[in-house]
């Protein structure tokens, strides 16, 4: 017999902690700039372009990422400061490791290699081969700066990071590009400020993460709109219209149901009650406009976790290390397919892949992640092919920081500038941009007696080449990258020259 509900059961059943789930909460947060003028203009006439964030949070080792290749006096520096070539039984604290080698560009000093888990899987285009055939580029030795800086300076304490060495400073450098303060924007979510006045009749943000809620997505008024591998997710237990009709009307879901519903409905007299009660209903609705579109857009590319993956000699898709970082990629992409029924002519996309602090041991743990890397990466650049936006979307990686040179007996610590590399049919790939320092520990580009590498290239330069791709004009970098003319003049030649015009 079906019963009303009491004001007893919607209380109990329908509080604050009821209603608000991750997906829901995110939406609710962000969705608010529906009807918002966030910029006189737009994105510029053309295709539609999406950036993609992979943040190996922890600080990845990644001069074992981008390595000098034997012939050099350099890749003989790099040995004998890591402690000599790693060997299981003779050598098992050494960090030098022999890397695949990459093709040679004529601007290359010396011979590069890669780690030797970033070759082909399946047949497929590895990291080697995605650099071969151009659509990878290596920026060496980028990090946070306060200005450019030389050894001199670095040991009289001036021209420092704030909080360097400290995970949770330059996680939010890495984000903000500010290295002077604390700061709660990040330049995607200022970037998205801008752009986003472009994306006509928009269902979401356009700040779409599988990491959660994050600082580089945190604009003015867009923030991260947080999903999952399976798209957004609607309130615990909510179901309108009833997805099964012969639900009980005394059940849990039915009274949560009803309560929402009934709270949506309600005409308010307080401004702010019918602020939250429009912003709830606009966040379900979004979210269901979300989960409808991400549904409606399949791929067929097989990635870690599915069923149809090649997976490699001894896993399955219940124990590949793999499953959930190529999930999340997985997400990406059909979240990109997804763009038109949302609205959306631009995107930005965070993944956050952790556990790159190896304080204790970095070969045996970067084999296992590089491969986890490198796999999912080789899946999703084939996603995106079949998608047909190879030369649209653009992927770069970032970290807190890189690792010492030295080891600490088969481990490594937090250190400052590092390798990171870019991925996109629009890259300008093939070659290593910026200067890949001299890694002996007297070298005028390391400090400190464990090794710790001055960057050459300022994280201002690095995300000022994205932010123009993006759309970003010249005139507005400023204002999405607050300190990047101490570095670059915008309106200029290209900071890096990694990306096409």
């Amino acid at each position: 017999m079906s019963r009303p509900v009491t004001r007893r059961q919607f209380l109990a059943q329908s509080s604050c902690a009821s209603v608000g789930s991750l997906g829901l909460l995110s939406t609710l947060l962000n969705l608010r700039m529906a009807g918002s003028a966030l910029a006189q203009g737009g994105p510029p006439a053309g295709e539609d372009r999406a950036l993609v964030c992979l943040f190996f949070a922890g600080g990845i080792d990644s001069y074992n990422l981008l390595m000098p290749v034997s012939g050099s006096s350099v890749y003989n520096n790099y040995v004998t400061t890591r402690g000599g070539l790693y060997d299981a039984v003779n050598n098992a604290d050494g960090l030098a490791i022999n890397g695949l080698p990459l093709a040679a560009h004529a601007t290359d000093p010396f011979g590069f290699g890669v780690h030797p888990k970033c070759g082909d899987h399946n047949a497929l285009p590895g990291m080697q081969s995605l650099y071969a055939s151009g659509n990878l580029a290596f920026v060496s030795n980028v990090g946070t700066l306060v200005e450019r800086t030389d050894k001199e300076k670095y040991n009289a304490g001036l021209a420092r990071p704030r909080g360097l060495y400290s995970h949770s400073d330059q996680v939010r450098q890495w984000h903000t590009s500010v290295t002077t303060q604390t700061g709660a924007l990040g330049w995607a979510g200022t970037a998205a400020d801008l752009l986003h006045a472009g994306n006509q009749n928009a269902k979401v943000s356009m700040n779409i993460s599988l990491g959660g809620n994050n600082v580089w997505q945190t604009g003015n008024k867009l923030f991260a709109y947080s999903v999952g591998t399976s798209g957004s997710t609607l309130p615990s237990d909510y179901n309108s219209p009833y997805e099964n009709p012969t639900v009980s009307a005394t059940s849990r879901s039915a009274i949560r149901t009803a309560a929402i519903d009934n709270l949506v409905q309600q005409e308010h007299q307080n401004l702010l009650d019918q602020t939250f009660t429009q912003n709830l209903k606009d966040s379900i609705e979004a979210s269901a406009a979300f989960r409808d579109a991400f549904n409606d857009n399949p791929i067929t590319t097989p990635f870690p976790g599915d069923a149809a993956y090649v997976y490699p000699p001894g896993f399955t898709s219940s124990n590949d290390p793999a499953r959930t970082l190529g999930q999340q990629f997985k997400a990406v992409v059909r979240s990109i397919k997804a763009r038109q029924t949302l609205g959306l002519r631009r995107q930005t996309f965070f993944v956050n892949y952790g556990g790159w602090d190896h304080h204790d041991e970095v070969i045996n743990t970067m084999d296992r992640m590089i491969d986890v890397v490198n796999r999912c990466l080789i899946a999703y650049w084939q996603a995106l092919g079949e998608i047909g936006m190879q030369e649209q979307v653009t992927l770069y990686t970032a970290s807190d920081f890189a690792r010492t040179l030295t080891s600490n007996g088969a481990g490594s610590d937090h250190a400052w500038g590092g390798n990171m590399f870019v991925l996109g049919g629009a890259v300008n790939g093939g070659r290593v941009y910026g200067t890949y320092p001299d890694v002996a520990l007297n070298a005028p580009s390391v400090v400190t007696s464990r090794g710790a590498t001055l960057p050459g290239i300022s994280v201002d330069e690095y995300f000022a080449e994205l932010a123009l791709w993006l759309g970003v004009t010249p005139g507005d970098l400023s204002s999405v990258l607050p300190r990047v003319t101490t570095f670059y003049s915008p309106g200029g030649a290209a900071p890096v020259g990694f990306m096409q015009a």
